[in-house]
């Protein structure tokens, strides 16, 4: 590109040259007319020649001097322009490959919660500052430290050796001291008596080093310390840059900090629930079922005594008895769903499988289990939030399908774990239930979603009028498989 510019420049002084050729061929006919009809009538004889002569003489070389001037000018500009164009598109084009370094940053920090992706990253695009001074990738020196407890350690290195990678060091002196004192970056030129950079063997070597503090507020993660075994001198757009990266850094790290907070507070909510079910179960267990237990064997004893119209009291002791009885089903199985002991015992498959045969058994629907090896892949945490959401369909599909089929299907998709609970039954507008999930109004769907985001999980509902409904569960095995 810069070759074309300077050909126009070219092509515009020629056009000047031929121009000044022109004028000065124009002036020389003005001067052989104003030589005939002028001098012609004061020298009748014809003796002006000798003037003539000289005044064209003059005319030439004039023309020749300028000539020469315009064109050796016309070179000299076209190597400015050349110069100058070529010098700031190597600055626009720096600008766009730290503006392109930043978006990829930035696009990593969306794809993942991972501090250390980024902050790997952002060793990367600092070693566009020494790239655009011709100094080799290689020759990058650095590291990104973060506290833990009261020192700093590596977290992302380049050129760093084993033993330096757990060296801790307290950031209260030297350059790093200095960038958290003043809050902003800081340069030195000697980085091997640095009193803390010099006791990692990677910045012994080294003739320049910046530090930039990663701080948000009055909060100071740590630092990003970028040197170079070659001597450079770092300007106002390489500072920007490091700023820009290492605000960049600071709000991976404040997002990573959230994620885990979060993850700790989903992990205490979900012991808080185990505990209060477990808790429940018992209550139940140890009262209200063991209070009906004896009233059935109580009527059943008084029933033996009563003497006065025995049959008709028969009759109504036996309405009592089997109303205790099935009382006493009904909470044995709110206690198998607070706390399904053949879950913890013996793991998913058989839980959903008991939760089947009670439907069949209290409601004669058709029921079907496929994959069912596939339920000892999730952790124990896991099975327990699957069989909640496989029960809560189930429950609904009992409740509201009208089918003829129910069937639980589990299997593996690379590193997901999928179930689904699908029906031919007769189906609903999901825009329905999706309105009232959002209004808090779907209660059933609130309670399956919500569990799902405990496991990392997702829950998708899928059903028209007349076509069945379909629930389906993914759970990362990532996070939630069984470990051996």
């Amino acid at each position: 590109m810069s070759g074309n510019i300077a050909a126009i420049i070219k092509k515009q002084f020629n056009n000047l040259i031929w121009l000044t050729v022109g004028l000065f061929f124009l002036a020389v006919l003005v001067q052989v007319a104003f030589f005939i009809l002028v001098m012609g009538q004061l020298k009748s004889d014809g003796n002006y020649l000798l003037e003539f002569g000289i005044a064209t003489g003059i005319l030439i070389m004039t023309a020749v001097a300028v000539i020469t001037l315009l064109n050796n000018r016309g070179r000299r500009v076209q190597q400015l322009s050349a110069r100058l164009f070529h010098h700031e598109l190597n600055h626009l084009r720096a600008a766009n490959n730290r503006a392109r370094s930043l978006r990829m940053m930035a696009s990593k920090m969306r794809a993942t919660l991972s501090f250390e992706v980024v902050v790997e990253e952002a060793l990367n695009v600092c070693s566009i500052a020494l790239e655009e001074m011709g100094i080799p990738r290689r020759s990058l020196v650095g590291a990104v430290f973060l506290f833990n407890g009261s020192n700093l350690y590596p977290v992302a290195t380049r050129r760093f050796i084993a033993a330096d990678l757990n060296r801790g060091i307290p950031g209260q002196s030297g350059i790093i001291g200095a960038s958290f004192t003043q809050a902003e970056i800081v340069v030195t030129n000697n980085p091997r008596k640095d009193p803390e950079l010099s006791q990692f063997v990677a910045f012994q070597n080294a003739l320049t080093a910046v530090c930039i503090p990663l701080r948000a507020g009055f909060q100071i993660y740590g630092a990003m310390v970028i040197s170079s075994n070659t001597a450079v001198k770092f300007d106002d757009d390489h500072f920007d840059l490091f700023n820009a990266v290492a605000d960049q850094s600071v709000i991976a790290l404040q997002n990573a900090q959230l994620y885990q907070k979060l993850d700790a507070e989903k992990q205490r909510l979900i012991e808080a629930d185990e505990a209060a079910r477990k808790e429940l179960a018992r209550d139940l267990h140890d009262g209200p079922t063991q209070t009906i237990a004896a009233i059935a064997m109580r009527i059943n004893f008084i029933r033996s005594l009563i003497a006065k119209d025995a049959k008709q009291a028969v009759k109504e002791l036996q309405k009592v008895e089997n109303l205790a009885k099935q009382t006493s089903k009904e909470i044995r199985g709110m206690l198998f769903t607070l706390r399904p002991l053949v879950l913890e015992t013996q793991g998913l498959t058989p839980a959903i499988e008991t939760v089947m045969k009670r439907i069949r058994e209290n409601h004669g629907l058709n029921l079907r289990l496929v994959g069912g090896e596939y339920g000892s892949l999730l952790d124990d945490n896991a099975q327990s939030v699957v069989f909640s959401i496989v029960e809560e369909a189930l429950g609904n599909a009992r409740k509201h399908s009208k089918a003829d089929l129910i069937e639980v299907r589990f299997w593996q998709e690379e590193d997901l774990f999928v179930a689904q609970v699908r029906d031919d039954g007769v189906g609903f507008e999901t825009e329905d239930v999706n309105r009232d999930y959002s209004s808090r109004g779907s209660l059933g769907m609130v309670n399956m979603r919500e569990r799902a985001e405990r496991v990392d999980g997702s829950v998708r509902v899928e059903s028209k009028p007349g076509q069945g409904t379909s629930v389906m569960l993914v759970v990362p095995l990532s996070k939630h498989g069984k470990r051996d």
